[in-house]
């Protein structure tokens, strides 16, 4: 009987980190190729050398030398992504003439290209999809508009030299890269347009439907205990407003503290909790405590299960100043049916709609997002109206199977049919099984 279709991942960075959205992708696209019949094969830097077997799919790590261990050194890492690549096929035999699939994530599509070209040599036909969230310019100049004087100098140095470095060897490599590509993959047409826009069009598109990574684990019934953190804010029994969210400068953790800071300030009862790692994170602690708001907002960190605060969450708040695509976050505040307060920004508005399923103040407006928040800390009917229409479009348009199904149909379009049917119809039922088990 034949192998199941092994499908190369290069995510570049260890899906295991949980730093953010894209580690989360990551990982829910794995669940995504398993229940369409794939192997799924993710290939990545960091600090030590493994191989990890995870229900997913398999963590090819290799070591780098370089920190950090993101888009800006992608250069310095591609020789250690495109080496381990080149021990897998080797090590399971591939023979010259064989087909390899190849897709990458994010900035990394230079380094699946490189890893594809080096197949090539050994007489390995390769394709090559690349998923797309945004550019990275794009996503540095959301960085370099989310920037305050509350940041300091030094960090808007940091970042403009970033930027800079990053026009001058990143975007290059990312633009020949895409060229090079069969297929890339878009979950927005604002990612689209976005791409367009830095790249020119004739680009290979393909639109595909994607979920949150608990979509494939989680039910929203499955009960949840309280974090302690969370209990302990004060006033006890006031609603409580959640982010999930990394602390970088283009999320606009800053606007929120300070629209929390006027809530506070107008005498609105809440609580509020920050949730999410990143290096802003002393600096938006700092911000806490000098607006006064250390009594009823927690600035946590990284947390070992965002899901579980946002199922507790009456209010889920994302103040982006740039997504480039969607988030993640909000998608599982949908399944959690938590009602949303989003920016209008970039693949947002394709997800909700303002005064429907959310609420979208405009990006960096403090006053704005401020006076949504309190509409829906006010207004009981209002949160459960929204929230109820958000979870209907979760279970809509974010379900595991949709996404499998766009990822089997993407990855047939390049030549590359599932095999094994009966095994793939055996992980949907196992998956739908352990689904049932949690719900019941």
């Amino acid at each position: 009987m034949p192998m199941k279709q092994a499908v190369i991942i290069v995510a570049g960075r260890d899906p295991m980190l949980m730093v953010g959205g894209s580690d989360t992708y990551a990982r829910a696209l794995g669940y995504a190729a398993l229940r369409a019949g794939y192997e799924p094969h993710f290939f990545c830097v960091g600090t030590a050398t493994r191989i990890e077997e995870m229900p997913f799919g398999t963590i090819h790590c290799v070591r780098s030398p370089f920190r950090p261990i993101r888009g800006v050194m992608i250069a310095f890492h591609q020789p250690y992504v495109v080496g381990a690549v080149k021990r897998f096929v080797q090590e399971r035999g591939f023979a010259p003439g064989t087909r390899c699939l190849i897709h990458s994530l994010g900035g990394w599509s230079a380094a699946a290209v490189a890893a594809a070209r080096q197949l090539a040599r050994h007489g390995l036909e390769c394709r090559i999809a690349a998923t797309m969230w945004t550019t990275c310019i794009h996503e540095l100049g959301g960085k370099l508009r989310g920037i305050g004087k509350l940041h300091g100098t030094w960090t808007n140095l940091k970042l403009r030299l970033e930027t800079l470095w990053t026009r001058l060897t990143v975007a290059p490599g990312e633009r020949r890269a895409l060229r090079a590509c069969d297929l890339v993959l878009v979950n927005y047409e604002s990612v689209r347009r976005i791409v367009e826009a830095e790249y020119g069009p004739g680009l290979p598109f393909r639109k595909a439907a994607y979920a949150s990574e608990m979509a494939f684990v989680r039910d929203a019934r499955e009960p949840v205990p309280k974090s302690a953190f969370v209990e302990a804010l004060e006033p006890a029994g006031a609603p409580l407003i959640v982010s999930v969210s990394r602390h970088d400068p283009r999320k606009g953790l800053d606007v929120l503290l300070r629209a929390l800071a006027l809530l506070r300030d107008a005498g609105v009862p809440f609580r509020a909790c920050l949730a999410g790692g990143g290096a802003l994170l002393e600096q938006h602690r700092r911000f806490a405590a000098e607006f006064g708001l250390s009594d009823c907002t927690v600035i946590p960190g990284r947390v070992p299960d965002a899901y579980d605060c946002l199922r507790h969450a009456d209010v889920f708040v994302l103040p982006s100043i740039e997504e480039g695509s969607g988030s993640v976050s909000l998608l599982e505040a949908m399944q959690a049916g938590v009602a949303p307060v989003v920016s209008r920004v970039d693949g947002l508005p394709e997800d909700v709609t303002d005064g429907e399923s959310a609420l979208m103040p405009e990006p960096g407006d403090a006053a704005g997002l401020a006076h949504a928040l309190r509409r829906l800390v006010e207004d009981p009917s209002l949160r459960a109206r929204l929230a109820q229409r958000a979870q209907a479009i979760y279970r809509e348009r974010f379900s595991a199977q949709a996404f499998s199904e766009d990822i089997r149909a993407a990855y047939e379009a390049l030549g590359f049919p599932p095999s094994r049917q009966a095994e793939h119809r055996a992980v949907c039922a196992a998956g739908d099984a352990a689904a049932s088990t949690r719900a019941s």
